[in-house]
């Protein structure tokens, strides 16, 4: 379905109800952002929403009457080095006053509005039933606010994770984030007799465990959320065992086939909000062409990911003049390429948006593929994207010249395009080109994710641009 409908309604046409399940995952979560526009598109409506840590920003643009489709817009406009302030300098240097590394006024004062967060018209939102986790820390419990009565002070409290945030003491109590205790709360969407549950899920997950301070911070972040979600896992299934088979409540996860980037990554600009949209917007999709009708098994494997190896990641930002429907237009094209390295094997995928007539809004595509030939020393990416109802497949071909020059800036130049729609008598054709300084400024960007160390990413780097370019 391409006309898409409202993702905010009560029980639809066919009598279903479903609960949208917004997990955390940090300032990343303009992946979700994606996963979103995919599922409106889809033509899928849902009666309740539920926010947990970074999944409370989409929750709460959803409760502030903010489309889908504005979603992206607003999070590829975010600054991400407002998502956190610094505090008094002297405040670093005690050890008894030392909250966390930084504070929620950059949060409150600039992410808040960019992104359309409005408390006051989320607490007056009739037409949404959302509900927002934070953590009485005072307690140790998590305690759940609808839009009708969270505060500012909830919503900042639910993303303030310790050590990097400081809590939050509202009525007496401290409130903290959710997600040492549960990262979705799965209850929530169950007390509301659902007929479906549908979980974003973008906490890695995969087997490994790596060495290093901020990794194994992460790690328990890691343990306490799954860990969190398989025992509401076992009371879903719990509940599901009592009902008859047409009575069962249908689990959905869309979750990343590897785990994101980290929130450094975003903040150090070697990924951005864009190409996270992106990569949620084309799970979503490969997701919903792929699901069974009676969802996923509630258990371990619901939100586990593949394990990553070493991926070589970097982008292209491609642009020009095209001819569009008989007009002039500009074209511009992001690409996101991840060459992997997985158990020997190289895995290519890539992730882009487009735009047209320099337009805002930037249109993710979907079923993404990315091949080598060698003998023609050429690399094809292929993708669909959806614009005005039309499904338009675009296959773009680029020339691999020398691994060098990638990582000099002088690689790809220029990509030759193709576009066709069933629509249309004929492919349109045209070439776009990515300016000097757009490579040179990207060049810094070129980084290996890896556990290994500086050394080893050097060498990981090599060892997959020479599978890529053939040796």
């Amino acid at each position: 379905m391409l006309s898409p409908k409202n993702i905010i309604a009560g029980v639809n046409s066919a009598g279903i109800k479903r609960s949208l399940i917004l997990a955390g995952g940090g300032a990343r979560l303009a992946y979700q952002a994606g996963v979103i526009t995919a599922l409106e598109e889809e033509g899928l409506s849902f009666s309740h929403f539920d926010g947990t840590s970074g999944g409370i920003f989409n929750t709460a643009m959803l409760s502030s009457g903010i489309v889908a489709k504005d979603m992206g817009r607003r999070w590829r406009k975010v600054n991400v080095m407002n998502f956190s302030s610094l505090l008094p300098f002297k405040s670093y240097f005690s050890k008894k006053t030392f909250a966390a590394f930084g504070d929620a006024d950059g949060m409150i004062n600039k992410v808040y509005p960019t992104l359309g967060i409005d408390v006051a018209r989320m607490n007056s939102n009739t037409s949404i039933d959302a509900t927002f986790n934070v953590c009485n820390f005072s307690k140790k419990t998590v305690e759940v606010f609808s839009n009708r009565n969270v505060t500012l002070q909830h919503l900042v409290a639910g993303m303030s994770l310790p050590i990097f945030m400081p809590a939050i003491k509202i009525n007496g109590d401290w409130y903290t984030d959710a997600v040492w205790i549960k990262d979705a709360n799965i209850t929530e969407a169950i007390k509301r007799n659902v007929n479906e549950i549908w979980l974003v899920w973008a906490i890695g997950n995969s087997h490994e465990y790596l060495n290093g301070t901020f990794n194994q911070y992460v790690h328990m972040i890691e343990i306490s959320a799954n860990g969190g979600l398989l025992l509401e896992f076992e009371q879903l299934e719990k509940l599901n065992s009592e009902k008859t088979a047409s009575e069962k409540i249908i689990l959905h996860v869309i979750k990343p086939e590897f785990p994101l980037p980290l929130d450094p990554d975003l903040m150090f600009n070697k990924i951005n909000a864009d190409e996270l949209i992106n990569r949620g917007y084309a799970d979503a999709k490969s997701y919903l062409q792929r699901k069974s009708e009676g969802g996923v098994a509630p258990d371990y494997r619901a939100s586990q990911m593949n394990e990553p190896g070493a991926a070589l990641i970097f982008r292209s930002l491609f642009s020009g003049k095209i001819k569009w429907k008989q007009q002039p237009a500009e074209f511009s094209l992001n690409i996101n390429f991840n060459f992997r390295s997985v158990n020997n094997e190289l895995v290519l995928r890539a992730f882009a948006s487009v735009s047209i007539d320099n337009s805002e809004y930037r249109i993710s595509t979907f079923d993404n593929k990315v091949t080598v030939n060698h003998a023609e020393r050429t690399l094809t990416f292929e993708c669909d994207f959806v614009f005005e109802d039309e499904i338009i497949h675009m296959q773009c071909q680029l020339s691999l010249i020398s691994q060098y020059d990638l990582l000099l800036g002088m690689e790809f130049r220029k990509v030759d395009c193709t576009i066709t729609s069933e629509k249309w008598p004929k492919p349109i054709s045209f070439i776009l080109k990515q300016k000097a300084w757009s490579r040179i400024k990207n060049v810094p960007f070129i980084h290996v994710s890896s556990s290994s160390g500086w050394f080893g990413k050097w060498k990981e780097k090599f060892r997959i641009l020479e599978e890529v370019y053939g040796k």
